[in-house]
């Protein structure tokens, strides 16, 4: 028997079925079997695949998966994990995190680069240090899990960063009740690395935390049911104020 079979139902109401094949000798993840039945999770497959191979044509790691109709009512994804790659723990502190927000939107950069001076741009939807984005020890950087992939609605560009900002944010408030000058000047860098890069919408542009979580909440259909799993969105509107305000009186 070469691997070891673990099954997850319906994680985070997603409506898929998750099955993780382990070796059975060094217990590691070699893939990912996604199935789905319903119109909604058949929907997160396909966007999948798509996000997926839109992400492979830019990225120089890629992601190997393979997709299989079994019929319209019932559809699969195989994905290979990508041997050196490692998750975050849960429950780090944002300052120990800094080098790794700044390896993901270095990475962002990168990946959107045919985007850049534009108004909208191709949206990953849930780009969370906790679990989609993977590490090596080469730094090197991994965007996985593209259910929430979306290439026609009118989406910012850079709203992706900005939420990874702001859910690390809330993450932190969390723990420690309180956002120290340190952490709000990282996220004030950030900002202005994705300006200088030209990877930041106008729209998001003059309070970037307040209109990025006002997109969200106003156009809540696209991220369907996983739209309550964005930790960004539970920070209060005076902490929201107080980041915008801190941004604004750095870059105007």
């Amino acid at each position: 028997m070469k691997n070891i079979k673990i099954t997850r139902v319906h994680t985070h109401g997603s409506e898929i079925f998750y099955n993780f094949f382990k070796n059975y000798k060094t217990f590691e993840v070699e893939s990912i079997i996604k199935s789905a039945t319903t119109e909604s999770g058949i929907h997160s497959i396909l966007m999948e695949y798509k996000g997926t191979s839109w992400y492979n044509n830019f990225s120089e790691n890629k992601i190997v998966c393979e997709l299989e109709k079994i019929s319209s009512q019932y559809q699969r994804i195989k994905i290979s994990t990508n041997k050196g790659f490692f998750n975050l723990q849960r429950n780090i502190s944002y300052k120990k995190l800094i080098k790794f927000i700044d390896l993901t939107i270095k990475h962002y950069i990168k990946i959107w680069q045919l985007h850049k001076g534009q108004e909208y741009a191709p949206l990953h939807g849930d780009l969370s240090l906790v679990g989609n984005v993977m590490f090596n020890q080469r730094e090197e950087v991994l965007f996985v899990d593209w259910e929430q992939f979306n290439d026609k609605e009118k989406i910012p560009t850079g709203l992706d960063p900005i939420m990874t900002l702001l859910e690390n944010i809330y993450y932190e408030l969390m723990r420690s009740n309180k956002i120290d000058s340190q952490i709000l000047q990282h996220v004030i860098n950030k900002i202005i690395e994705l300006k200088e890069a030209d990877l930041i919408s106008p729209i998001l542009l003059e309070s970037p935390a307040k209109t990025s979580l006002d997109f969200i909440k106003l156009n809540s259909y696209i991220w369907k049911n996983q739209y309550y799993k964005l930790p960004g969105l539970k920070l209060s509107d005076k902490v929201v104020k107080n980041i915008d305000d801190a941004i604004s009186k750095s870059i105007n």
